[in-house]
């Protein structure tokens, strides 16, 4: 098992950059290296983007368990049938659930957990989906991450996306940068490439998509982006471009500008007709040859 994940995560790092595309179709459909009648077949439904209803949209909640549940994909233990989904026209298979309009949602359609039948379980809620990760054996999506270094990786950025939406609103940069270094700060101390680990792990679902929101939000609205001397913020940045699980789960940016124009309107030089499926990922060549090659060097 340590061997595919290993070199799932060889072959992310040395994808070359380029833009993301949203409509990425081997995304759609995921199976794991070790296909079982007995591996629970799980199906996720999810807001569908409110440019084209095909393709994933930019709910952060939604990214997040996208992105939990690829990384169960790549440790091979699920199988994940991802369906982007509006409410006006909900599929069968979720209209069966009955679970009152409510998105991110999923169900395993058939298979076995701890040699139990789950068929038919309804995961509707952030700590349903954590008791499933516990119960397959990858709490955290690693079993051996502390759950007080993983509580304390997310009081760093708790406040990123409030003070984000601070920023946009009412021009207030101090807390977003008080956050934002903290994490710089945070990801210097760390001897791994991620949060706390080599790999993934489900803190990392939840920053992720965060901070490529700040990205498309505070360039769109303020001309901001990351400053340049967080160099190990960066370089997370840059790690986070090359993550599977993040490209196969990030919204184009188009579809992120549409959700944040419904409450706060574009400036009128950003039209989101005009714009098309990529994604955000470049990072600065000035940063890249600043950056150090892994975080706590």
């Amino acid at each position: 098992m340590l061997n595919v994940l290993a070199n799932l995560r060889e072959e992310a790092i040395k994808a070359q950059r380029s833009k993301i595309i949203a409509s990425q179709l081997n995304c759609v459909r995921l199976t794991g290296e070790m296909t079982t009648n007995e591996k629970p077949l799980v199906e996720l439904f999810i807001k569908a983007a409110p440019t084209d209803k095909r393709e994933k949209g930019p709910c952060l909640i939604d990214q997040q368990w996208f992105m939990a549940m690829y990384c169960l994909v790549e440790q091979g233990l699920i199988d994940l049938r991802l369906t982007p989904m509006s409410l006006e026209m909900a599929p069968p298979n979720y209209l069966r659930l009955n679970v009152a309009r409510h998105l991110p949602v999923a169900w395993i359609e058939s298979g076995f957990v701890q040699g139990k039948d789950y068929s038919g379980v309804i995961i509707s809620s952030t700590e349903h989906l954590e008791q499933l990760m516990e119960k397959l054996g990858s709490p955290n999506l690693n079993p051996y991450v502390n759950p007080d270094d993983a509580l304390r990786a997310e009081e760093v950025f708790e406040d990123l996306y409030r003070n984000l939406m601070n920023y946009i609103r009412y021009d207030n940069l101090r807390p977003l940068m008080s956050t934002l270094t903290a994490l710089d700060n945070y990801l210097a101390q760390r001897a791994q490439p991620y949060l706390l680990d080599d790999y993934p792990v489900y803190v990392d679902c939840q920053l992720m998509p965060k901070l490529q929101h700040l990205r498309v939000a505070a360039r769109a609205y303020k001309n901001f982006d990351i400053p340049e001397h967080l160099t190990y913020l960066w370089a997370y940045v840059d790690r986070m471009y090359h993550t599977k699980a993040f490209v196969c789960s990030c919204p184009s940016d188009r579809d992120i500008l549409a959700h944040y124009n419904e409450k706060d309107k574009l400036p009128h030089s950003i039209r989101i007709s005009l714009l098309g499926s990529e994604c955000l990922s470049d990072v600065p060549e000035t940063v890249l040859h600043k950056q150090p090659m892994t975080n706590g060097e």
